[in-house]
């Protein structure tokens, strides 16, 4: 009896995580989805005589870089979770700026060249860690336990790591191509 007691409680247990996470996405999609289209809409609407294209440098000393701005960034949304959500905003609707600017002041074709293949990897990453870094405070709000919250944040241990791999990657592919 206790051994399906246990069994029927962990199943609810796992269940409600589940739906937890669901929730999570789907609130996440949606939030992603408007700070693209609010980055964008600025970006379209804006002034483009404003901002002039700077050449392409592509060396030993821009890779390191952008390596060091993309670690810091990683960082800070690893460590201060509790405010990603205005940090996102901020970051990835940024981006969704100066890409939207890129294209109407550089053209599609050349706009398109600085975003590949780089941007490939950069920006599905991006979305990942600052998805996880959300889902930690996600977590902290629903079980108000700074605990599980950590419990949580190890479990992400290795997607923090394949994410770091890949903004590494990224930082190189962006310097040298």
């Amino acid at each position: 009896m206790h051994h399906n007691f246990h069994y029927c409680f962990v199943k609810r247990g796992a269940k409600m995580i589940h739906n937890r996470f669901k929730c999570f996405l789907l609130y996440y999609f949606i939030y992603c989805l408007l700070i693209i289209s609010i980055g964008v809409f600025l970006g379209a609407i804006v002034n483009k005589n404003l901002f002039k294209p700077e050449p392409l440098s592509l060396d030993h000393d821009f890779m390191f870089l952008v390596l060091s701005h993309n670690l810091r960034n990683f960082i800070m949304y690893l460590l201060a979770f509790i405010v990603s959500p205005i940090l996102q905003l901020l970051d990835f609707g940024g981006s969704a700026f100066q890409i939207t600017i890129g294209f109407r002041t550089l053209g599609t074709q050349e706009a398109l060249n600085r975003l590949i293949p780089h941007g490939l990897l950069e920006f599905p990453n991006m979305l990942l860690y600052q998805g996880i870094s959300q889902y930690m405070l996600f977590t902290l709000i629903f079980t108000r336990s700074i605990k599980m919250t950590l419990d949580v944040m190890k479990k992400m241990i290795p997607f923090y790591l394949l994410s770091l791999i890949i903004l590494i990657i990224a930082a190189i592919l962006e310097g040298y191509i």
